[in-house]
């Protein structure tokens, strides 16, 4: 797996980038940018990683990523096979720190905004009941460019005005800033993600990335604020809500084939993560939504 720096503003600072996709532009590598990333999957399955964070994701998805934030967007197998994919609905938005303006954000009036760019490093989840972030999205391609600005601006400021916002990534968690560390970490999360059914071990991980196991140790934690094990125990339990959700599999099936050894430990660590059980977690995935008139 391979770092890629990606460019989505074009060649004018204050430009925005507006797309509306159906298929998953997924190429299976971490990739950062130096825009925000505004994204809304109206309808879409799979695993979104973004810093330290591993976070199944499903329809009606909407998050705000920070710049030079590194993420990556595994979408299920039904979007991404070669023949006859599901398909998606998918409208991002790619947008500098200062599209409007160098000078814009030194305004006091811009202090709100500022704070919203710099909780967005940490990728903030946004939820769809606040109906003017869909809407945002909605026939935003076909605006001209001056109401695209307008809009987007309009929304980061109703963004400022929520009562609260819930971020993705850590606050220990540290951005990498040398290309050594991106191929060093990608090498780790490629792994982890081809392996995770089996037994993952120190010494081989460690091997993989150039390190004694001690020095990796520190390392991983330093980059993630996780150990191995808790940063590997998310992302099987990623997996087995993913399953719970979408498949009729037994919670035993569930639990060793995403590369727990004992029924016990799978209880124990999905409860501390989710804070619920797994046939509680089930029982709420299926549960039909209210409908309110």
């Amino acid at each position: 797996m391979y770092i890629q720096r990606l460019n989505h503003s074009g060649s004018q600072a204050g430009t925005l980038s507006v797309r509306h996709d159906y298929m998953p532009q997924n190429h299976n590598i971490w990739h950062y940018h130096e825009e925000l990333e505004f994204i809304y999957i109206r309808k879409g399955n799979g695993t979104f990683f973004v810093g330290d964070c591993i976070q199944p994701f499903s329809d009606n998805f909407l998050v705000l990523i920070g710049p030079n934030t590194p993420h990556y967007w595994l979408f299920d197998e039904q979007y991404v096979r070669s023949e006859q994919p599901d398909r998606a609905d998918i409208h991002v938005v790619h947008f500098r720190v200062d599209f409007c303006g160098a000078d814009f954000l030194n305004l006091p009036e811009s202090r709100l905004i500022k704070k919203i760019y710099k909780t967005a490093e940490r990728a903030i989840s946004l939820d769809i009941q606040h109906n003017f972030l869909p809407d945002f999205f909605d026939g935003l391609a076909q605006k001209t460019p001056l109401s695209k600005l307008s809009s987007l601006l309009d929304t980061l400021c109703a963004i400022t005005e929520l009562p609260r916002l819930t971020t993705l990534v850590s606050e220990e968690y540290t951005n990498p800033q040398q290309q050594e560390d991106y191929g060093r970490m990608n090498k780790i999360f490629e792994h982890i993600r081809l392996h995770y059914r089996g037994k993952i071990q120190l010494e081989e991980i460690a091997q993989l990335a150039g390190m004694t196991s001690n020095s990796f140790c520190r390392y991983f934690k330093q980059k993630t604020g996780k150990t191995l094990v808790q940063f590997v125990n998310e992302f099987r339990i990623g997996q087995a809500c993913k399953m719970l959700s979408d498949t009729r599999a037994s919670i035993k099936e569930i639990c060793f084939d995403c590369g727990f050894q004992n029924f016990v430990s799978f209880h124990k660590t999905f409860k501390s993560i989710t804070s619920t059980t797994p046939s509680s977690y089930r029982d709420a995935a299926h549960k039909p939504a209210r409908t309110y008139f």
